[in-house]
């Protein structure tokens, strides 16, 4: 063997040896990272939210088959899209039902030859609580909801597969197995969802509704029930539908709450005992507080009136006479104790919430108009929780949508109830759940009653601020209540937003009848009065 040739050998095998073995490898083997199945989502009954199909997927090039009108035509015809709509994705994939995929076979073209079975993220429930869910979006990243929120948990660990290539023969006994994601059991009750879904569906047939919200709440713990919006969104199916959908109205929009604020201003005047509900002032129907008076809701002139009749009769100028007996240093304790300056830390993903610093200024004004729930923001969960509070002793709770999380290897953990402190005295608490038992049976509130029980709550009828100053001629209808009142099971939310209606005495409050009427039939609470 000549010189030149051992060094050569030499060369190969010694001195690059190690960057010729990674050559040969990297022409002989690859890496491929193995996902595992995404953890799945479910109601607390066990019904799916959220799971995962192997289904028929198809991957197209809508440029180059456009460029053949009839094949064009057909494929839009199959896959009920227009390609048109497509034309600037360079790539889509699309999941196929076995009709269509026998149809777009049957069509025998080069360039739709790429199909194949695939495990998928598929919603059965469609639009049924999609934004508390969210949706698995590019990149197989979770967007919105639970599936954003609870990424980490749900997309299970990945692993890498080593696969060995000799004459294109692959060894597929090198994948090694990746743990899959968690399982998520929510707080949500599906019959109770299910109600309530039906429920704004009718508010939009019969009052014409822009959008509307309903939140179902434990209030002694925090649980969410339910949490319903309008409009609503397909997540199978979340490229066709406008963005705004996806954000959760619930958790994620603010608004002012009117007359539903109430009952705030009025618990913390009683907790600070300024004022106490056999309490009188003069009602002349409006108030001066640096500016144009303030009315009560259409004008009207009430004279001698005790607290228990400002919140029955919903006197605008009774609450601005409770808050300026607590003042501003005391009146803005109680806008953050209850939590309209923070995020209620619900375990959705994007919560939004306002630190409401315009009000913060103090001025006199401003004050006045928030104790009726107007100019301060809120989120409706916000106003939840807070309620949540008077119907649970004065302690509030952090709400909460997921009940248990489910390893792959069957351990569970549950989350846990979680008090956030005592807001009022528990005495304040029943106080003012009476003063608001009293709103239904003798007060506006009187359609929101059900026979047999005591029902606690208040309506508002809100104006909606324009974006450049002043208020909409719409207005926004709400009731939020809480029943039984002795020993509240659940508290509800309803929000209509700009409805056909004159006040939500009409819209909301019967809304929250049928809604509470059905929990209390589908809990089997025994009556507790009348028999």
């Amino acid at each position: 063997m000549n010189s030149a040739l051992v060094g050569r050998l030499f060369i190969l095998q010694i001195k690059d040896g190690d960057l010729y073995r990674a050559r040969a490898q990297g022409q002989q083997e690859f890496l491929q990272e193995v996902n595992g199945e995404r953890g799945r989502i479910f109601f607390n009954g066990g019904e799916y939210l959220a799971t995962n199909e192997e289904r028929n997927v198809i991957y197209l090039y809508p440029s180059q088959i456009l460029e053949d009108t009839e094949l064009s035509r057909s494929v839009s015809e199959i896959i009920g899209q227009d390609l048109n709509e497509l034309i600037d994705q360079k790539i889509v994939c699309l999941i196929l039902s076995d009709d269509q995929m026998e149809l777009i076979k049957e069509l025998d073209h080069p360039l739709l030859n790429q199909i194949e079975e695939q495990l998928v993220r598929f919603y059965p429930q469609k639009e049924m609580a999609a934004q508390v869910v969210g949706f698995l979006g590019g990149y197989q990243i979770g967007q919105y909801g639970i599936e954003g929120e609870y990424e980490s948990y749900l997309r299970g660990e990945s692993s890498v597969a080593r696969h060995f290539n000799f004459l294109n023969l692959y060894d597929s006994q090198t994948a090694p197995e990746s743990e899959p994601g968690d399982d998520l059991y929510l707080t949500l009750d599906y019959n109770i969802q299910f109600k309530a879904e039906q429920l704004l569906k009718e508010a939009l047939e019969e009052w014409a509704i822009e959008s509307g919200t309903i939140i179902v709440s434990e209030p002694r713990t925090g649980k969410i029930l339910a949490m319903v919006n309008y409009p609503s969104f397909d997540p199978n199916h979340y490229g066709q539908s406008d963005m705004d959908h996806f954000l959760n109205p619930a958790t994620q929009k603010l608004f002012e709450p009117g007359s539903m604020f109430k009952v705030v201003t009025m618990a913390a005047g009683l907790n600070e005992e300024k004022v106490t509900p056999e309490m009188t002032y003069y009602d002349s129907g409006s108030v001066s507080v640096g500016g144009p008076p303030i009315y009560n809701y259409r004008q009207r002139v009430w004279g001698e009136q005790s607290m228990i009749e400002v919140l029955n009769k919903s006197i605008n100028t009774g609450s601005v006479f409770v808050q300026q007996a607590l003042g501003k240093e005391l009146f803005l304790e109680y806008v953050d104790r209850f939590g309209f300056t923070r995020p209620t830390g619900i375990d959705l993903a994007g919560e939004e919430f306002s630190a409401n610093q315009t009000l913060k200024r103090g001025y006199e004004r401003d004050l006045a108009t928030a104790s009726f729930g107007q100019g301060i923001a809120v989120t409706p969960i916000q106003l939840v929780v807070a309620v949540n509070a008077i119907a649970n002793d004065g302690i509030m709770m952090r709400p909460f949508i997921v009940e248990k999380r489910v390893q792959g290897n069957g351990e569970v953990s549950y989350t846990q109830p979680e008090e956030v402190g005592l807001i009022i005295d528990p005495r304040v608490a029943a106080q003012t759940t009476m003063m608001m038992v009293d709103v239904v049976s003798e007060g506006y509130g009187r359609q929101a009653g059900v026979e047999g029980y005591l029902i606690a709550g208040k309506t508002g009828t809100a104006q909606i601020p324009k974006a450049g100053g002043g208020y909409l001629d719409e207005t926004i209808h709400g009731f939020i209540g809480y029943g039984p009142a002795l020993d509240p099971r659940f508290t509800i939310l309803i929000k209509l937003d700009a409805p056909q209606a004159i006040n939500s005495s009409e819209s909301a409050a019967p809304i929250f009848q049928k809604l509470a009427q059905y929990i209390i039939n589908y809990y089997q609470i025994p009556p507790e009065i009348g028999g």
